[in-house]
């Protein structure tokens, strides 16, 4: 009894030690993450139904008009569980190896950071392939997207341009004219580079140079003081994007069923392997395209 005594106060002492290195492993920054509304949801699915706005405002002449708007597409989130088990040898324990058992519990709680930056990732390395088409039907950043159900018109927020000072003027340009669903003025305005590694020194200096970038002249640099942001999550080496991180919280939207926990089998305390699990639940997507402008040259 006192073998079994000495092996619970044990278990139970690690068990609080590898949960707090595991959700720190989980406190490292994502860049991606500001992009995203992140809320908890207490359901399995959670049910979004766009709306185009309403009309203009009109002059007061005793009587009040009230604005009338259409539905717009719908979009469903559905959670998705995902798990995985740690192991960690009884002998590791009694040999007070605690260097071996602390790095595990790291690589263990790096992955599951790793699947939530790849998973927000996702979004932007998926953002040209109409597979992942949003509620509209097509791609994130496409060149075919309706205005509304209603109406057919066509605008854009794709272009296949490479990363440049006079090619982020356009698209920037390109960005500030889209409409709303009535085809009213959109207050987009893009404050956010958003690019992979390999374009990194590219955007910082179209973004920081105080003269315009890529000329002799001492011409103001228009892009002065767009924010860039460098994922090593992007896997193309040769997209970028301009981003409303404003209307990004709006419409870019992450939703916890079950936020990461770490927890033991306790029938593993009489065991020789110590055996935990994580588990997460989650979803995620966007519900309409005018908070990002993509180009992507190749």
């Amino acid at each position: 009894m006192t073998i079994v005594r000495d092996s619970y106060e044990a278990f139970t002492s690690m068990d609080v030690a590898l949960r707090s290195i595991f959700v720190s492993e989980l406190d490292v920054p994502d860049d991606l993450a500001q992009f995203f509304n992140v809320a908890q949801s207490n359901d399995a699915t959670e049910d979004h139904h766009g709306d185009s706005g309403v009309s203009d405002v009109q002059e007061y002449k005793g009587k009040i008009e009230y604005g009338t708007s259409e539905p717009l597409w719908g979009k469903t989130y559905t959670h998705t569980e995902y798990a995985l088990g740690l192991s960690i040898e009884r002998k590791l324990i009694d040999d007070d190896k605690w260097a071996i058992i602390n790095r595990k519990t790291r690589s263990f709680g790096m992955s599951f950071a790793r699947n939530i930056a790849r998973a927000r990732a996702s979004v932007f390395n998926n953002a040209f392939d109409g597979t992942y088409a949003g509620p509209d039907g097509v791609a994130l950043c496409a060149n075919d997207h309706d205005y509304s159900p209603t109406n057919g018109a066509h605008q854009s927020n794709f272009q296949a341009l490479a990363l440049s000072h006079a090619n982020v003027v356009t698209v920037r340009e390109a960005m500030m004219e889209l409409k709303d669903p009535l085809g009213n003025e959109f207050p987009v305005v893009p404050d956010t580079l958003l690019a992979p590694v390999g374009l990194s020194e590219e955007a910082f200096v179209i973004t920081q140079s105080e003269a315009k970038s890529g000329t002799a002249n001492n011409d103001a640099n228009s892009q002065r003081g767009l924010r860039v942001v460098v994922s090593p999550y992007l896997t193309d080496s040769n997209a970028w994007f301009l981003i409303d991180s404003r209307m990004a919280q709006m419409y870019l939207n992450w939703y916890w069923r079950v936020q990461p926990e770490f927890l033991v089998d306790p029938a593993s305390q009489f065991d020789l392997v110590w055996r935990y699990r994580g588990y997460m639940r989650y979803s995620f997507g966007f519900d309409d395209y005018r908070w990002i402008y993509g180009c992507n040259p190749s």
